[in-house]
């Protein structure tokens, strides 16, 4: 039978569920390492930076998620939830107590919404920064 690691030639979460990260060949982990630097330089350039600039940000990028999510897997949401999570993020980013209504005009949400997604960015700011006081035995 054909799996999808087979047809994709990277392993998939059932694969790395079955055994130690560790057991991943170097050869699997290092092709999607190329796929991550190639995409990265690919979008710099479509943003207009030349091709030897491009390369040496992306693989500054590669190097910087590598050395924060390295060694563990992670989720990295697409579509629509990854739309939603930058919208938010920007609005946090820009949000000013006096810019609240061009926000949501712009955004083309409730003044109430907008408000809503600053303290639900706040309080996840602020968990990065202080921790989960209740839940530190915990996993957390």
């Amino acid at each position: 039978m054909t799996t999808q690691s087979d047809l994709l030639g990277m392993p998939t979460d059932l694969d790395l569920a079955s055994g130690a990260l560790d057991a991943v060949p170097a050869t699997k982990w290092a092709q999607g390492l190329v796929q991550l630097i190639e995409v990265q330089e690919a979008t710099f350039q479509r943003l207009g930076v030349d091709e030897a600039e491009a390369f040496r940000l992306a693989r500054a990028a590669t190097l910087a998620i590598a050395e924060f999510h390295g060694g563990r897997q992670w989720y990295l949401p697409r579509g629509d939830d990854l739309a939603t999570a930058l919208r938010d993020a920007e609005i946090y980013r820009r949000a000013r107590r006096g810019n609240i209504q061009d926000l949501a005009r712009e955004y083309q949400l409730t003044d109430q919404h907008v408000w809503r997604i600053v303290r639900q960015q706040r309080a996840l700011h602020l968990r990065k920064i202080q921790g989960d006081l209740f839940n530190e035995g915990e996993g957390a």
